[in-house]
């Protein structure tokens, strides 16, 4: 997906940043969309309260959908920095269920969904003990999302961007060679063209298998829960991502 090189320039901008410690992680993320999108058609008579498609069962969108996920992390005294990112890019094909657009309820359609995450999250250590560590900051979140719905009378399509700022916690566990984390960033706000509810969750498990090397898994969840206008016309999009990741990572 051409949208994550832009994940990829924020990496480099943080690794070539002067600091203690670096971390560089890489793996599958294994995601999956759920929830309904509403798209206004050109008269603006549609109740899209009452014309919402099912990203699976009506759009065919469902399916699992292999990612990279990519992160970078920097570390130093009390201070971390974290940038992360993935996205996914799935087809599909099902029966409308309600308008979408100028495309009427029960038409056959072919679909398609981009959807791409990158966060940048700051968190100041507050608590650090033997076997505990818990942050809080502020996170960064870009968030793309483009459903597509193709049928004889044309294509229609919701296409929509935002950049969140969002409050940022994370608790960590540290047991000796392994550490349990989960972090959290959620926000409740009226951006550009949308209102909405953006909530950013991970869950994490990593093995120091080596001094310089790790291996991790975790699960991953982005909720958006928007309404507001994409390319001049009213949406109602309810959608969220999730899934798990596995990879390994090196220190310097």
């Amino acid at each position: 997906m051409n949208k994550l090189l832009l994940w990829l320039v924020a990496l480099s901008s943080l690794t070539a940043c002067a600091g203690q410690k670096y971390r560089v992680d890489v793996g599958p993320f294994f995601a999956r969309a759920r929830g309904d999108v509403a798209l206004q058609n050109a008269a603006g008579s549609l109740q899209l309260g009452q014309v919402q498609n099912d990203v699976e069962s009506d759009l065919g969108l469902g399916e699992t959908e292999p990612s990279p996920y990519l992160r970078g992390q920097w570390d130093r005294d009390r201070h971390r920095v974290r940038l992360h990112g993935f996205g996914i890019d799935s087809e599909g094909s099902g029966t409308l269920a309600g308008d979408y657009g100028g495309i009427l309820a029960g038409s056959v359609v072919a679909t398609e969904m981009e959807f791409l995450s990158i966060a940048a999250n700051y968190g100041y250590e507050l608590l650090r003990g033997r076997n505990h560590r818990v942050a809080v900051g502020g996170q960064l979140g870009f968030y793309s999302l483009d459903v597509e719905a193709r049928s004889t009378p044309g294509l229609e399509s919701v296409e929509t961007s935002v950049l969140v700022p969002m409050p940022f916690a994370e608790v960590e566990a540290l047991l000796g060679k392994f550490t349990l984390g989960t972090n959290l960033a959620w926000m409740t706000a009226s951006l550009r063209d949308a209102k909405g509810i953006y909530i950013d969750l991970e869950a994490y498990a990593r093995w120091s298998a080596a001094p310089d090397f790790d291996f991790f898994a975790g699960y991953r969840f982005v909720s958006l829960d928007a309404a507001g206008k994409a390319t001049s016309r009213d949406f109602d999009a309810d959608v969220d991502v999730q899934g798990f990741f596995v990879g390994a990572g090196i220190r310097f």
